[in-house]
């Protein structure tokens, strides 16, 4: 355990002694804490991870959504989040899905956890009867009570039904983030987002589960309802965030990746639109769980990517 009250002692700064004593107790670095939160009659598990080294408060957050049938802790760790979270200084805050059979364990070919994110294809009434909403918002209340987050640069990330899940917390938690990215997810809408957030949406070209230019999807559960296009989902948010028509289409630096921007949209905000050309229904630049299907690819390193464009947006305030 690295123990922060050394550095607040040395500023000597009353607001930064008691957010690092708040910080130091728990471990930081490499290191996950499980906590949980009350949603009516159930206790809701996540997973939390304070980035090695001292940090001057306040901190940003991010909210990581695992894919279908992972957990919050593969998804910390393979996709590089802890490591992430490490060299920059945010505070990593990873959700667990439902399982489909409550009581019993967690397994991914069988017992698959599952978000509520309004996919056609998620009918279990364990599923669909989780406020997963709810959920997300009283994680976020209680790490706000209990460390010094910088409630304008708090982000949501997912992948698969973890990416579709963030698409709904970006438009029903709006005022809560500054930002959300999506890898390898759609999301059917529900309306516009309440405030202006900045969007970034990452697709494969060859992925069975979120088909490109849509149709039916593969999943190791079965097959699901057909999807609509990619595109169809891109639309939507330009739409909703009044952006430009066209997009500033970034030169390639590989040819493997092609990358859009909108901007500027509402409140100064820009909607990023990548896909990657030999990409199945994996994290690219991830390590590998085995669970994926179609070809991996190291062409785009979602992770760092994310980050980096988390770390050019803060909040818009809307008068």
């Amino acid at each position: 355990m690295r123990a922060l009250r050394p550095l607040c002692c040395c500023l000597g700064l009353a607001l930064l002694g008691a957010a690092c004593a708040a910080w130091a107790d728990l471990p930081s670095g490499r290191q996950i804490v499980r906590n949980s939160v009350r949603i009516g009659d159930e206790d809701r598990a996540y997973s939390l991870h304070l980035p090695a080294g001292s940090r001057a408060a306040p901190w940003p957050l991010v909210l990581l959504l695992h894919g279908e049938g992972d957990d919050s802790r593969d998804a910390m760790t393979l996709d590089r989040w802890i490591e992430t979270s490490d060299l920059n200084g945010f505070v990593l805050v990873g959700l667990d899905a439902r399982k489909v059979q409550g009581v019993m364990p967690s397994l991914y070919n069988i017992n698959p956890r599952l978000w509520n994110n309004g996919d056609a294809g998620i009918t279990q009434e364990s599923i669909v009867a989780g406020d997963d909403v709810a959920y997300a918002a009283a994680v976020l209340d209680a790490l706000q009570k209990r460390y010094t987050v910088d409630v304008s640069r708090v982000y949501a990330v997912g992948f698969g039904g973890g990416g579709s899940m963030a698409q709904r917390l970006g438009l029903e938690l709006s005022e809560r983030f500054a930002a959300i990215a999506s890898v390898g997810g759609l999301h059917t809408r529900s309306g516009p987002p309440r405030n202006p957030l900045s969007v970034l949406l990452v697709y494969g070209r060859l992925d069975p589960v979120t088909p490109y230019n849509g149709g039916a999807r593969k999943t190791p559960w079965g097959d699901w309802p057909p999807s609509p296009p990619v595109a169809g989902d891109i639309e939507a948010w330009t739409h909703d965030l009044h952006c430009p028509d066209a997009p500033q289409v970034a030169p390639a630096v590989d040819p493997r990746v092609e990358r859009s921007t909108w901007q500027p949209c509402d409140g100064g905000t820009e909607v990023q639109a990548v896909t990657v050309g030999d990409l199945g229904h994996h994290w690219p630049g991830g390590h590998s769980d085995g669970h994926g299907l179609g070809p991996e690819s190291n062409a785009y390193d979602a992770t760092g990517a994310i980050w980096d464009f988390f770390a050019a947006h803060r909040r818009v305030r809307v008068q």
